[in-house]
């Protein structure tokens, strides 16, 4: 779902007929009159700012996800991720557990903000 919609105002008897207006349906936002319903830029900077957007719950479980996963490993910095990638290269343990360990690296490298 886009997550806008069409909405009909009647005000009939106050000089005004019937308008169609964009709305988001997450927040009630509104957009001017013929403002196309889809694939306009104001409609993609809103979901970028949209508090009450899907996607804001989505960004804040990846940011738990990581901080745990960060946590985890012990590092905090691209830098960390490259030193403890190297250590783990040449350590001797068993493959299972270094393949974990370099997963957990890719994922903080490819979530990175």
């Amino acid at each position: 779902m886009i997550g806008f919609r069409h909405r009909l105002l009647s005000k009939w008897g106050e000089g005004m007929s019937e308008r169609t207006v964009v709305t988001c349906v997450y927040c009630g936002h509104e957009y001017p009159e013929g403002t196309p319903a889809a694939k306009h830029e104001l409609l993609t900077a809103h979901i970028k700012v949209c508090e009450k957007h899907p996607i804001r719950k989505a960004e804040k479980n990846i940011e738990k996800l990581r901080s745990a996963l960060a946590g985890l490993i012990n590092v905090e910095t691209p830098e960390d991720l490259d030193r403890l990638e190297s250590i783990l290269r040449v350590t001797h343990a068993p493959e299972s557990d270094k393949i974990a360990a370099l997963n957990a690296i890719d994922a903080l490298r490819t979530t990175a903000a």
